[in-house]
């Protein structure tokens, strides 16, 4: 099965075709403009492993957590993208991703941990085969760590060194770092073949509100002008 994984949920765009012998991935560090690149990128995609579009037969995406505008954008084009094929979509969450992406197999449970800035991470915790130990959640480093106790075997992803820290300071066993700021989409495609499209649904995981807050009102802006 040729499975299009597509990631735009960091500053970074990633896209990869992997199945029936192909395997081929771009990735690309972008701050923004990944809604213009995207699809160019799809098309380059596809030229290097020598598909059509039509060839595609599942369509994976990374739905975060990260940053709310980059989660939405592949989101949106992988699920106009499947309506369009009349293919299953699924959503991998960057967690998982980032367990999957382990350069060494882990040899006990991987803590998948991302910087969500405001002095929290998002985190979860994976078995050595992707079984879900614990499910994403955003919290402070002490509160992951006390969470989680000592079942970590490798900490992973942006996040891992501020675990490690304060697992250092608060006399804690740091567990092997491995501070990865970018992930596999081979492993995301990977991920997408696998997973099952009735539970794994295309739609963003956001692990907290947005930073951005409406603005209040200023009283009398939008008041009614009496009638004369």
């Amino acid at each position: 099965m040729l499975t299009l994984a597509l990631d735009t949920a960091n500053d970074r765009l990633a896209v990869a075709l992997a199945g029936e012998g192909r395997a081929v991935a771009r990735a690309e560090a972008i701050a923004r403009g990944h809604a213009e690149r995207l699809f160019p990128l799809i098309d380059e995609i596809l030229a290097a492993a020598e598909a059509e579009i039509e060839d595609i037969r599942r369509i994976a995406v990374n739905v975060g957590p990260g940053s709310f505008t980059g989660i939405r954008i592949a989101v949106a084009a992988a699920r106009g993208l499947g309506l369009a094929l009349g293919i299953p979509v699924v959503g991998i969450d960057a967690l998982h991703l980032i367990a999957a992406s382990l350069d060494e197999p882990a040899d006990g449970p991987v803590l998948a941990a991302v910087d969500a800035r405001r002095g929290e991470v998002y985190a979860a915790l994976f078995g050595p085969k992707g079984d879900v130990l614990e499910a994403p959640f955003a919290a402070d480093a002490e509160s992951v760590l006390t969470r989680i106790g000592d079942r970590a075997a490798v900490l992973a992803g942006s996040g891992a060194a501020i675990l490690a820290h304060q697992a250092a300071i608060s006399g804690r066993r740091v567990p092997p770092v491995d501070a990865m700021f970018t992930t596999d989409p081979l492993a995301l495609a990977r991920l997408g073949s696998l997973a099952d499209p009735a539970t794994a649904l295309p739609r963003p995981l956001y692990l907290r509100a947005p930073d951005a807050k409406p603005q209040a009102p200023v009283p009398g802006l939008l008041a009614r002008t009496p009638d004369p």
